[in-house]
């Protein structure tokens, strides 16, 4: 049976529990890895994750962006215009005098010097109004609008910029 003592103890017996120094030394890197593994998982979930998540969203230690100033308006009062035109067979008019604003000062220049040109096609194009419509609010901006085309389009044929807004600063009908 001594015999049976040496195999028990060659294949674990009574020091099973012990392990070898080189199994220990596994032991420690494998257990080193895991907890390196995780980490750096959790590194991934906590920190990466929050740092895009913050390129995302706005931040309130980011430098805010300038605001841009809006360009600068400029302006060009138009003589006033009275303008006749029939209603119903009686005889109604228009007279409005109105200031045209654009962005680009050289519009306005080139306004400036073709406002026979601008003033002519004015004149059709109120005359050609319906008064009951003109006395609408809706009216007066669908004129407002028909005017900044007018006045685009004439200027487009003589090789100008457009012009951004008409305001009407005087709109009388009788």
């Amino acid at each position: 049976m001594a015999g049976n003592d040496k195999d028990l103890n060659l294949r674990g017996g009574e020091n099973a529990g012990a392990a070898s120094p080189k199994g220990r030394k596994l032991l420690w890197v494998v257990l080193a890895l895991v907890v390196l593994g995780g980490a750096g998982v959790a590194w991934w979930f906590l920190v990466a994750n929050e740092a895009d998540s913050a390129q995302n969203a706005p931040d309130a230690k980011a430098p805010v962006a300038e605001a841009q100033e809006p360009p600068e308006s400029h302006y060009l009062a138009m003589q006033q215009l009275l303008v006749n035109f029939d209603y119903q067979g009686s005889m109604r008019y228009v007279q409005t005098e109105m200031q045209l604003m654009a962005h680009d000062e050289s519009v306005l220049e080139a306004a400036a010097h073709n406002m026979p040109a601008l003033r002519n096609r004015l004149i059709m194009l109120l005359s050609d109004q319906d008064f009951a419509a003109l006395r609408t609010v809706e009216g007066k901006e669908a004129l407002r609008q028909a005017v900044r085309q007018a006045l685009n389009q004439e200027l487009a044929e003589r090789g100008s910029g457009a012009i951004d807004e008409v305001y009407f600063t005087s709109f009388v009908l009788q």
